[in-house]
């Protein structure tokens, strides 16, 4: 692989770190849509897998700039995100399939940073999964926020119950030993559509408190949304579905 080494950006500060996948998009596209990688899907596998079709060939270079440079993904792939989620409005596929959709991708980067010499530091490679992660729980959120438009349902985190296009609502759970119990309670409150109001009285917190919880996720996770926020819980496996 060549030009691996890690820079700064002047501009911005961030670590830049060139990892050389730019230079193998084929290659990677096609780990990304092996029909073997969505079998663990269970049933949904092969809707996924049309969805990756759609959308990889057009935003994965995008992506791979975006992990590399640490930058936010380009307007025009989340066009493709969102252009994708509103033709699928009538489909009958389970929320939890929709959020935990960019798990597939994640495992494919990792086994092909971690399989490859990338000629990066132990410390990079985790800083370049962290991006990835960042990466796939804000087009996942896209995903998910465009197609609860599209369907006319209420979004993430609104007030409404979260729920699968049968009607029946979804339960979030945190993940055992996955971090601050607390906060993780009130993620997945906020996972299953409850308000702050509704999660202070749930939890016997204040208001404010919930808020402040809830924001300081957000900073530490760099994510601007409470769909984002529990889009990139379920990628890190802090949340999972019940």
């Amino acid at each position: 692989m060549s030009d691996r080494h890690t820079s700064i950006a002047p501009s911005t500060g961030k670590r830049i770190l060139a990892f050389g996948l730019s230079e193998r998009i084929d290659e990677l596209c096609a780990e990304l849509l092996a029909p073997e990688r969505f079998r663990t899907i269970g049933e949904h596998g092969p809707w996924l897998l049309e969805r990756y079709r759609e959308i990889v060939p057009t935003v994965l270079p995008d992506a791979l700039r975006s992990m590399e440079t640490g930058d936010r993904i380009a307007p025009a792939s989340l066009e493709t995100i969102r252009r994708s989620a509103r033709a699928m409005r009538g489909c009958g596929v389970p929320l939890s399939v929709v959020l935990r959709g960019s798990i597939p991708a994640l495992r494919v980067f990792g086994a092909v940073i971690h399989a490859r010499d990338t000629g990066l530091s132990a410390r990079d490679i985790t800083v370049l999964m962290g991006r990835a992660a960042l990466i796939a729980g804000e087009l996942g959120a896209c995903w998910a926020e465009s197609w609860a438009d599209a369907r006319g349902a209420a979004p993430l985190g609104s007030g409404g119950r979260g729920g699968s296009d049968d009607g029946v609502s979804l339960a979030f759970v945190p993940v055992t030993g996955a971090g601050d119990g607390p906060v993780l309670e009130m993620l997945a409150l906020v996972a299953a559509g409850q308000s702050n109001e509704q999660i202070a009285e749930a939890m016997d917190y204040s208001t404010q408190a919930v808020k402040w919880h809830l924001a300081r996720l957000m900073r530490q996770w760099k994510v601007d949304n409470r769909a984002a926020l529990v889009a990139v819980a379920l990628v890190r496996g802090v949340l999972t579905t019940r």
